[in-house]
């Protein structure tokens, strides 16, 4: 299937597993490799959602860097370190662990659920949607070949935890005009 995965799906290493080709021939198995290899593929429009939805530059700058620490610690200096190959049927062969994918994943995970607590975000289905999206995000990693289990699970939990720390050291607030509101009417 690597060799003739679209060019879209390359550039964000999320080849579908089941070739186009054979679409009418394993319908329901090429749907559900579709599904997976485009919500791999979401990377670059989660963070940028994520960044417009925290609303003030202080925000937005938290969220970048809650975003970007996890992400540059394992592609920088954990894949060198650990030096894990990746599984046999992946379609890049640089080192595997920890999913990169699936730190971002994580941070965004964390970031959602973040921006609702703290009441920067009132869309309770929004949180919900990637509360959910962000772990089945991580997994079509696992279901695409690009990563074993333990490469995902690192990654993943890699990626929330340091945001979640990040966001208790710069934690996100309302924006000015919500704040000052608050305090006038107390």
């Amino acid at each position: 299937a690597c060799d003739v995965c679209p060019e879209f799906f390359k550039r964000f290493s999320a080849c579908p597993t089941v070739p186009f080709s054979d679409m009418s021939e394993r319908p329901a198995e090429f749907m559900i490799s579709l599904f997976m290899a485009v919500l791999s593929s979401t990377q670059v429009f989660d963070i940028i959602l994520m960044v417009y939805l925290a609303r003030t530059k202080s925000n937005r700058i938290h969220v970048l860097i809650a975003y970007l620490t996890p992400v540059i610690i394992t592609s920088q200096i954990l894949k060198p370190y650990f030096q894990d190959p990746r599984p046999a049927l992946s379609c890049i062969h640089g080192y595997g662990m920890p999913s990169g994918h699936s730190t971002a994943a994580g941070a965004v995970f964390v970031t959602a659920i973040t921006l609702y607590l703290q009441k920067v975000i009132s869309s309770f289905d929004l949180a919900l949607l990637y509360g959910i999206m962000m772990p089945v995000q991580a997994y079509s990693r696992i279901y695409l070949h690009y990563h074993s289990e333990a490469q995902v699970l690192s990654g993943f939990s890699l990626g929330a935890t340091v945001a979640m720390g990040l966001y208790l050291i710069f934690p996100l607030l309302p924006d000015q005009q919500e704040l000052s509101q608050r305090v006038y009417l107390n």
